[in-house]
């Protein structure tokens, strides 16, 4: 099976390794942990959420 090949390859391999480039990520991970008390797996479900969103709405457009 050959891998697609996506303009930004690099970084998506290097993102479990670094994580996001943008500092607001960041910044807000902060905010909901330290002022709002939220425990990183709650951070983490909230984001594991978003992205199975948009999965689903992508597919949806392309009718899958």
């Amino acid at each position: 099976m050959t891998t697609p090949h996506h303009p930004d390859s690099h970084e998506l391999r290097d993102w479990a390794l670094y994580g996001p480039k943008n500092p607001e990520i960041a910044w807000l991970v902060d905010r909901l942990a330290l002022d709002h008390g939220l425990r990183v797996r709650e951070i983490e479900e909230l984001i594991l959420q978003a992205l199975k969103d948009r999965v689903a709405l992508e597919e949806r457009k392309r009718g899958l």
